[in-house]
């Protein structure tokens, strides 16, 4: 379906210490053809970043407009226009105590699906590419590498207005570019209010709780179909439901499992957002040092892998065909050269 909204800015300093210039669209961009293509790129992108921080505008922040201007825009008391006009001229401010130089179009647009509003702002780079034109001369131009996202937010409009939730606001931001980073953040005024690691691993630790409690093979399948569960819906960019994982695990008893994390939760909630690194380290073991690395599928503990925490010995009895091969040949090298 159509944007409700979407406009372009640009935003740029051309030389490290220069005036930052910028370039404000008039009016509103024609949200279908290849800009909803953008768009729906983008979007996707920022759905399955493993990046994300949830949280909500910090109400200590005092001196940011950006929530008033929302508000007035959803008010219709503003234009969408001028709303997006106004942040990126705050946006430049932010940016004017740094000298990087930097160049970005600035895509801001609302959408709205089964009824749930979504304002979105992302900052875009340009990437440089060499091609061979038709005369077999190299010339370079420029394209939107739309899987690399530094720096944008998804905001869910209902819920900020109407439940004040603690994660209604989302964020992704460059490690690399610290600079641009502050005064991104600054100019949307994000507060973290997940920890996403400490739930994950908090619900992970519940999952094994209650699996403790099954046969052992039916542990392995219910921990399989949580992680898969998990897995896909990190992928899709969308939060884990309780009750729809539960119903997975379990037909015959669909509310066992989700009243089972209810009763171990400190605080009860009906979603997780999760933290993809966790959920790796869940499904794999693995280690290193200097001399020795080590990783394997948590599934294969206990039955082709033991591990004695008394000595310390870790024992494989299914050893990968490759690894196989390379221990035989160093272990009989004489045998193997005859």
């Amino acid at each position: 379906m159509p944007l409700n909204h979407c406009i372009l800015h640009k935003i740029e300093r051309t030389a490290p210490g220069g005036d930052i210039t910028l370039a404000l669209k008039a009016e509103e961009n024609n949200s279908s053809g290849p800009i909803f293509s953008l768009f729906e790129q983008l979007k996707h992108s920022f759905q399955r970043s493993s990046q994300k921080q949830f949280g909500h505008f910090d109400p200590s922040l005092e001196d940011n407009p950006l929530p008033a201007w929302i508000k007035q825009q959803q008010q219709e008391k503003i234009a969408f226009h001028s709303f997006s006009q106004r942040y990126v001229e705050d946006l430049k401010i932010k940016l004017d105590d740094s000298e990087d130089a930097f160049s970005a179009h600035i895509l801001v647009a609302q959408e709205t699906i089964m009824e749930q509003s979504m304002l979105y702002i992302f900052w875009i780079n340009h990437v440089e590419s060499i091609y061979i034109d038709t005369n077999m001369e190299v010339a370079s131009t420029r394209y939107i590498d739309t899987k690399k996202i530094s720096f944008a937010i998804k905001l869910d409009l209902e819920e900020w207005l109407e439940q004040n939730s603690p994660k209604y606001l989302s964020m992704i931001t460059s490690r690399g570019d610290k600079v641009i980073t502050d005064a991104f953040s600054r100019s949307i005024g994000f507060g973290n209010g997940v920890d996403t690691v400490k739930e994950t691993t908090g619900f992970l630790a519940i999952v094994d709780q209650y699996t403790d409690t099954l046969p052992e093979d039916k542990a392995v399948e219910t921990k399989t179909k949580v992680l898969d569960y998990c897995v896909e819906q990190d992928k899709l960019g969308v939060p884990v439901v309780f009750e729809e994982i539960s119903q997975q695990i379990n037909e015959a008893a669909p509310l066992e499992f989700s009243s089972f994390v209810s009763d171990k939760q400190e605080v009860p909630t009906p979603t997780l957002n999760t933290d993809r690194g966790s959920l790796k380290r869940y499904m794999r073991f693995f280690g290193r040092d200097k001399n020795i690395s080590i990783s394997f599928s948590s599934d294969l503990f206990g039955e082709h892998i033991r591990f004695e925490p008394e000595s310390g010995r870790l024992t494989i009895s299914s050893v990968p065909k490759s690894l196989k091969q390379q221990l035989i040949k160093h272990h009989n090298p004489i045998s193997d050269e005859s």
